[in-house]
């Protein structure tokens, strides 16, 4: 239970500093990540079945979050989104190994699930504060790239 309070307080810092000093793009993820992660936990946990076998409902929010990511990715006028959106993809990855693989442990399985949600906040914060140096450095500066056709 401390875990999950922890990662929802890490969650709700970063996404808060992100839409308080982030541009379009940072803000755009930091509401992505926080509906990811709500719709994560509502999905109800059934003992001996949870990170036992591999969750259509897991996988639908990590696919839909990856599309998304992926769409920002391409049109921010900034970097990190290609590598939040990278570790979105070893995400569901991970679903994939566990699906060919099912004697990889649970707790192995839900670990890195889990856990790689820790260095995409990173990336978010991370990005956030350059962006916000860049943008009172040079008074201002593009969230997105212009489409080219």
């Amino acid at each position: 239970m401390t875990r999950i309070l922890t990662f929802y307080l890490v969650q709700i810092a970063a996404s808060a500093y992100a839409t308080w000093r982030g541009g379009a793009p940072e803000r755009a993820v930091a509401v992505l990540l926080l509906v990811a992660a709500i719709g994560s936990s509502l999905i109800p946990v059934i003992p001996g079945r949870t990170f036992f076998v591999v969750d259509v409902s897991h996988i639908t929010i990590d696919v839909v979050l990856l599309s998304i990511l992926v769409l920002i990715a391409v049109r921010a006028d900034r970097f990190w989104p290609l590598w939040l959106a990278a570790l979105q993809l070893l995400a569901i990855g991970v679903h994939g190994v566990r699906a060919y693989d099912p004697h990889i442990l649970p707790i192995v399985y839900a670990r890195i699930v889990g856990e790689i949600a820790y260095p995409m906040l990173a990336l978010l914060v991370i990005g956030t504060v350059r962006h916000h140096s860049r943008a009172l450095r040079l008074g201002g500066e593009r969230d997105w790239s212009p489409l080219k056709w």
